[in-house]
């Protein structure tokens, strides 16, 4: 297995980021045991609400990967991340563009959301060294 063969700053980005995927696994499956698939609690389109339900599988397949098949979880993590932080970002400043709430009580109200941008921001500052060490142990390989 590759992932054991990786430094050990590469194997805790790694970690970190399965356990972020895990997280995201964890809140997008309680709300549709509590919500359901397709819920109207959503208070959005339905391509927003297929994209959130999707999460629920594919956040967990990539925290899978990250361990067993490291470059194909990297590429679906950051992925994923990029996808959800611009998804969610419009949908979060929307609400702040349309409503007269003071910017400190929504940013408070959207917390998750700022957790979220900060993950994403782990995963896009860690890609490419954990690609490169990639590249360079499976060339130490041959």
């Amino acid at each position: 297995m590759i992932f054991t063969k990786l430094k050990t700053k590469i194997q805790i980005n790694l970690i970190l980021q399965c356990i972020g995927m895990l997280i995201g696994t964890t809140t997008h499956l309680l709300w549709i045991i509590n919500h359901g698939f397709f819920s109207a609690k959503y208070h959005v389109g339905v391509l927003s609400m297929l994209f959130w339900d999707s999460l629920t599988f594919l956040d967990p397949i990539a925290a899978v990967l990250l361990i067993s098949r490291p470059k194909a979880g990297i590429w679906m993590t950051a992925i994923i991340i990029v996808a959800d932080v611009l998804h969610n970002g419009i949908l979060c400043f929307s609400v702040l563009l349309s409503t007269d709430v003071p910017v400190i009580s929504w940013a408070k109200n959207e917390w998750m959301f700022w957790i979220q941008l900060f993950f994403g921001l782990f995963v896009i500052a860690t890609f490419k060294g954990n690609l490169i060490a990639l590249k360079i142990k499976r060339v130490r390989k041959i």
